[in-house]
């Protein structure tokens, strides 16, 4: 947990122990991190750190071709800001993981379903970029978001300019939120759930469509039957897709994954069985020590 605030401590100092908080427990220490308050702000606070990049590459490039006196017209540059893509790291209607290398040729990926996962690790050896919310697994509220970068792989200058943009930006009420859901006993980092195939006959016919071993079972399901469901935080309803996804959450250290397939197929089971109906939700909530 975290150590409890100062009175006295600045927004600044709270970020920063913040920073250093978040790097402890989802083992980031090869990363430098910044906060946004939205997955839209952080993709467009990278597309223009990445504009400027290019900027400063062309003026690179125009200045070994011409004249001191003529480096004040640049070309034109074919980016704006906001035009960077976001790429999920799981592809949840589809119940898919995304390899990281296809992520990062795309764009930046969006590590949302993954972060405070069991799939965590995977993505903290291999990414180089990613964003995340800290709502999804890591259950830190939906005030903040995080982008960390390798630090070996970006220059001191880039980590600077992107450190000021956050500089800029409101979070202490954010910050201090996330602080204190950090120091509330009942918190813990991961989401250790896993779930496996799962394959059912009665009272229907079902068959997972998800990739074993993430957090949430997805199902294909015809869309007369997904319009006698109800979406709710466990439960999604994914129509244009004709999915049906059910989502796990076993609190714990992150060390040891839960296998909850079991439960999931005993939940199915009732929920199928009590007239396709879903007022009693799927109740997959539950607690282990670090």
């Amino acid at each position: 947990m975290a150590p409890l605030s100062s009175s006295s401590e600045s927004t600044s100092e709270a970020r920063d122990r913040l920073r250093l908080i978040l790097s402890r427990l989802y083992k980031l220490e090869h990363f430098d991190l910044f906060f946004t308050p939205s997955l839209h702000v952080a993709r467009v606070l990278l597309s223009q750190l990445f504009l400027r990049q290019e900027q400063a590459r062309n003026q690179t490039r125009y200045a070994s071709h011409y004249p001191v006196t003529e480096l004040n017209v640049l070309p034109a540059i074919p980016l704006m800001a906001g035009n960077i893509t976001l790429v999920p790291h799981i592809d949840v209607p589809q119940g898919m993981v995304r390899s990281l290398s296809d992520c990062q040729q795309r764009g930046v990926t969006d590590a949302s379903e993954s972060f405070a996962s069991m799939l965590h690790h995977r993505l903290i050896n291999e990414a180089q970029l990613f964003v995340t919310r800290l709502d999804r697994h890591a259950e830190l509220g939906n005030e903040l978001v995080l982008v960390a970068l390798r630090t070996q792989d970006f220059s001191t200058l880039v980590r600077s300019e992107l450190r000021l943009f956050e500089h800029g930006l409101t979070l202490g009420t954010a910050i201090q939120n996330t602080l204190k859901r950090l120091d509330e006993d009942d918190w813990r980092p991961y989401n250790t759930a896993i779930i496996d195939t799962i394959s059912l006959t009665s009272p229907v016919m079902l068959n997972s469509s998800h990739q074993p071993g993430l957090p949430f079972a997805s199902f294909t399901l015809p869309a007369s039957l997904l319009a006698t469901l109800k979406s709710s935080e466990e439960l999604v309803i994914w129509p244009n897709h004709e999915s049906l996804q059910i989502n796990a959450n076993v609190r714990g250290g992150g060390k040891k994954s839960i296998n909850v397939t079991h439960d999931v197929s005993k939940q199915l089971q009732n929920l199928f069985a009590a007239g396709h109906k879903s007022e009693k939700g799927v109740t997959l909530n539950r607690q282990t020590g670090i």
